[in-house]
């Protein structure tokens, strides 16, 4: 196992810049998620991790090896590059028992039968398969398919992991539970791991650190809680989790602390890591679940009225959709008021203010 390093990433087709020149580091025995919305890059980049497309530009290292490198030609094939590779579609053999299928990419590296055997028991009692050795994938699960296929992948010791949406086929009980499993094995194994998803659910769950990434770029590189609590930008801030965007204007700026007038509606004080100024168009981004409903008659800033538009009942929570003046936004609550007319109270620290211009 070794740390990966990607530099200066491009891959281009046609006219569409695919991948934009990124960077990134996968540290040794670290779990990282390209994440992000069809068509922004992700799934072409793990490709060019992987030796199945050609960057354009850029280099790729594992460890000492060097996997790609533009400035001198280097290009190694997927199959020197001793890494394993998980789909979305498991493509097990259905000719051979569970068994067979582990065996098989043993012998193309000719482990002795002795060793191969071992092997196999250590792959499957990782995934807590040992039980199902002799079945062949027909009479298996869909959640059991993809262990034998990640054991598969495990039983030869790959020095790094690529896993590209290896759970959109499951429903979404069983999702929930392989994410769990999932992150334990890795966690025991230890092995240099590159997972693409589209869920932010799956990112936040599984990772060490998320990279978002837009549009061929990365928007932000982080661990999960730093990326759903301090989105770098709105398109951060509206991908991941349930965003509100309450527009307005600056009304006053000191010390990284912004007032921000709702149109006439209400007034917020946020935090602000940029520097702005009185008469700049903002959003402020807020998590439903960060709104509280407090009594008629509460003091104090961040304080409003608000009409509730529409009541959604889902379960362990509730979502009321309000407005404020032309402001409309989702408030979660565990209790549904019997009135049309309620307050709310946004903590200061739970705004993040974004300028108008600033993509989303």
């Amino acid at each position: 196992m070794a740390e990966l390093v990607v530099n200066g990433l491009t891959r281009s087709f046609g006219d569409v810049r695919a991948v934009d020149g990124i960077d990134f580091t996968v540290a040794d025995g670290e779990f990282l998620t390209l994440l992000g919305p069809s068509g922004c890059g992700k799934s072409t980049t793990l490709a060019a991790v992987a030796g199945l497309d050609k960057p354009d530009g850029g280099r790729i290292t594992l460890g000492s090896d060097v996997f790609f490198d533009a400035a001198d030609g280097t290009f190694v094939p997927s199959e020197r590059r001793e890494i394993g590779l998980v789909f979305q579609s498991y493509a097990l053999w259905p000719h051979l028992t569970v068994r067979q299928n582990l065996e098989f990419p043993l012998k193309l590296r000719n482990i002795k039968r002795k060793d191969r055997a071992q092997r196999i028991e250590e792959a499957l009692g990782l995934v807590e398969m040992t039980a199902y050795a002799d079945r062949y994938p027909h009479a298996l699960s869909g959640g059991q398919q993809q262990r034998v296929a990640l054991a598969r992948t495990l039983v030869y010791r790959p020095g790094l992991l690529l896993l590209d949406e290896p759970l959109s086929n499951l429903d979404a009980k069983l999702r929930e539970r392989a994410r769990t499993w999932l992150r334990h094995l890795q966690s025991h194994v230890r092995v240099t791991t590159v997972y693409v998803t589209h869920d932010q659910a799956e990112a936040l769950a599984l990772s060490d650190r998320i990279a978002v990434m837009n549009g061929g770029k990365i928007a932000q590189l982080a661990d999960p809680h730093t990326i759903y609590d301090r989105p770098a930008d709105a398109f951060i801030a509206d991908f991941i989790g349930s965003s509100n965007f309450l527009c307005g204007t600056v009304t006053e700026a000191d010390h990284g602390t912004v007032k921000v007038d709702l149109d006439g509606a209400a007034a917020l004080i946020a935090p602000s890591a940029r520097p702005l100024t009185a008469g700049t168009r903002v959003r402020v981004s807020v998590r439903p679940e960060q709104i509280e409903i407090v009594e008629p008659g509460t003091a104090g800033p961040n304080v409003f009225p608000v009409t509730i538009e529409e009541r959604t009942f889902l379960g362990a929570y509730n979502t009321l959709e309000v407005k404020a003046g032309e402001n409309a936004f989702r408030v979660e609550c565990r209790r549904v008021p019997d009135t049309d007319m309620i307050h709310v109270h946004i903590p200061e620290t739970a705004g993040i203010v974004f300028p108008e211009t600033a993509s989303r």
